[in-house]
Order: C-alpha cells, then structure tokens, then sequence
C-alpha cells in the first residue's frame, strides 16, 4: 500500500521522533512517504530509511514564534508589526499548502500526527482513503481541549494515542463517532546494544528539554536535597531550552557547580554511553504524555524515579519493580527514595533487571510488528472492499 504522514516538521521533538520511528517502520512493507510542512532543519533530526520519501510543503517560510516574542519582549512596535504580519503569511500558507497537498494525495493510509492536520484530511482526503491519527499531549483535564481532539477526529477510521491511559480515555467519545481506538505502543531505539551500570558510583540523570512543564528548577532542589544526605552524589543534565540559563543560575545559587553537569544538547550515542555510567534516572515533568526518556533509560538498565505528576510515566515506571512513583511531587520523598537506592547496590540491581524487562515490552521489532499488522488488516478491509 501508499501510506503518507503528515507532519509539521522533522526537527528534534518526540511527535517528529514518532513521526521518523512509523515511516521506518512501515518502509518495510509499503511505499511510505512524509509530508512535512516546514523544513526547520537542512536535514532531519531523526534517521529516517532511504526508501521513505519526504516531502516539504513550505521550504521557504518558516515559523516565526521567537522572533514576534522576541518584539514582544523588547517592545519593538516595528518588530511586532513585522512579525505579526510574517507569522498571519506562514499561516495562511501552512493552510494552503496542506489542503493543495492533501487534495492530491492518492495514498491508500494517511497517518495524521496533530489536530491541525486531522482538520484538514478529515475534510479533503479522498473518500477510498484509510486516514488513521494519534494523540502526543496530556489533556491534563483540560475540557476545551478534550472536545478539540475529539471533534478532529470525526471522520478518521482509527485513533492510536501514545499511551494505553489516553486509549482508555478517549475509547468511549471515539467509539460514539464511528472511530476504532487501538493501542500501539511506542518504542525505544532499534538494536541497541547497551549494558547495564556498574553501580559503583553516585552519578544521577536527566534527559530532556529544559522548559517550565518540564521541571527542571525542581530537579536542581531535589538534587540539592540528595547531596546533602550524599555529598559524593552528581548530576549530570542533558538537554537545552529557555530555561537553560534560569538552571545554570539556580546550580550556582546552591552552590553546586561542582556537583552538576550541563551537558547541553547531545546526541543519541553520547546519551546512551553517559547513561551506562550513572546509577538512577531522574524525572521533575510536571507533566509527560508518554516518558520515551525513562525508556531509554531501562534500556540501558538504570532504574527511574518520577514524578506521579507526569502521567505517561505511570505506563512505564512500576514502583519496587523497576523504579518508583512519587506522589505530590515532593521533593523530600524523591530525594529519600534517591539516596536509599543510591546506597544499596544490590536494591539498585534488582531494579536494574526489571527495567531491561520493562524496555523489551517496548522493543522496536514488537511495535513494528503491531503496526504491520495493522496495515495487512486496512489492506485485507480494502480488499474485500473492492
């Protein structure tokens, strides 16, 4: 079969990694292609199989949402007005491009990655067409946004959200709209050949973006919390974002310069080397649709403590068995839990191999398998169809 996704970028971000990881995926069997609205990066972020083809709709125009804040910020009337009227074009042209696109597309699969795009191929994808979306943001109760999502997805055949918590969620409301919800979970890297820690260190991780929803700030006061109790304890921080230089002053503030690592932006192999060398994972998000990091990071067996907060961590995280959850955000619980196992290498090993167990559930080939499974069942439909 045809298959295309559409996209709004293949820049760095779990929706585009998801994206890259289901193109490769189906390459396998079909002919696949991305449509991607911007081209935010010369190539991108993500691998993607030589067989799949992409497709940018808008290679001249880009989003330009932190130039206009940017104006905002230094109260440049020019600036605003220039921006404001740069970003109504990017717009107006998103829009364009992807009716023009979706229009002619012949595909027997669209796969849709954001409401934006459900819109869109709900209203002008050909009627043979087997159009299948997701969902890649916790709702966190928000009932604007519940009835957003659901009225997007009217006129889809399936509706596959990241977790089995927003499958549960969105099953009924779907199923009332004549649209069949199905669990595929997501997956950590393709044969990856990693080895347990040593555990013979103190070292503790967090990967991700430093942005608000994130909780960086808080995983520096839980840290702080952690050395006094271990003084030996280190942090090592990769990642990059707005709240960068706000974290950099916090570490100085405490007077753990010496005891935290920034790491800024990295790759996928300098992650997984760094993560075979430190004990525990650590995660402050205040929310998380579905947590892929503490995946990776029982990929490579080092046991993961979060937050309860983030949601997506309850489908990967089972206290005592590879990690643990901790309720109300408290930093002195998270802290506690931290320097118990950081002084018990036998404890930390026990949920070592627990969190190799939990990664195989997630293994690449089992998603990829549930996926073409999926199609061969679309293609024998639209077989019987005919």
């Amino acid at each position: 079969m045809k298959i295309s996704i559409y996209a709004l970028h293949l820049g760095f971000g779990g929706v585009e990694k998801y994206v890259t990881t289901v193109a490769n995926m189906l390459a396998d069997a079909h002919s696949v292609e991305i449509v991607s609205t911007y081209r935010i990066t010369p190539e991108p972020a993500f691998p993607v199989d030589p067989r799949v083809k992409i497709t940018y709709l808008m290679g001249d125009l880009k989003p330009n949402k932190e130039e206009f804040k940017a104006a905002i910020r230094h109260k440049s009337i020019p600036g605003i007005f220039r921006e404001g009227i740069r970003a109504a074009q990017v717009l107006l042209k998103r829009k364009k491009v992807n009716i023009q696109s979706i229009k002619k597309c012949d595909s027997d699969v669209i796969i849709s990655t954001r409401i934006f795009h459900n819109a869109l191929i709900g209203k002008y994808a050909a009627p043979h067409t087997v159009k299948i979306t997701g969902e890649h943001n916790h709702h966190n109760g928000n009932e604007k946004y519940i009835n957003e999502v659901i009225s997007s997805c009217r006129s889809f055949n399936y509706f596959i959200p990241i977790s089995k918590e927003l499958c549960d969620f969105y099953r009924e409301p779907m199923k009332e709209n004549g649209v069949k919800t199905e669990y595929i979970r997501f997956c950590i890297d393709k044969n990856q050949e990693l080895s347990p820690p040593e555990f013979d260190n103190f070292d503790v991780i967090s990967v991700g973006r430093l942005s608000p929803e994130k909780g960086p700030l808080d995983l520096v006061r839980v840290f702080e919390l952690i050395t006094k109790k271990m003084p030996a304890a280190r942090l090592h921080i990769v990642g990059d974002g707005e709240e960068y230089s706000n974290v950099q002053a916090l570490i100085k503030e405490k007077g753990l310069s010496d005891k935290v690592v920034l790491h800024g932006f990295r790759n996928k192999k300098y992650i997984y080397e760094l993560l075979e060398k430190c004990s525990l994972y650590l995660m402050t998000s205040h929310t998380e649709s579905f947590g892929l990091v503490l995946l990776e990071a029982m990929c490579c067996g080092v046991p993961c403590i979060a937050f309860d907060s983030a949601q997506g961590a309850h489908e990967i995280i089972e206290n005592g068995k590879n990690g643990y959850l901790i309720e109300n955000r408290s930093f002195d619980k998270m802290s506690e839990t931290a320097c118990r196992l950081l002084s018990d290498k036998d404890e930390l090993c026990r949920l070592s191999r627990g969190a190799l167990n939990t990664a195989d559930d997630f293994s690449y080939e089992k998603t990829k398998a549930a996926w073409l499974d999926l199609m061969n069942k679309i293609e024998e439909e639209k077989g019987c169809a005919k």
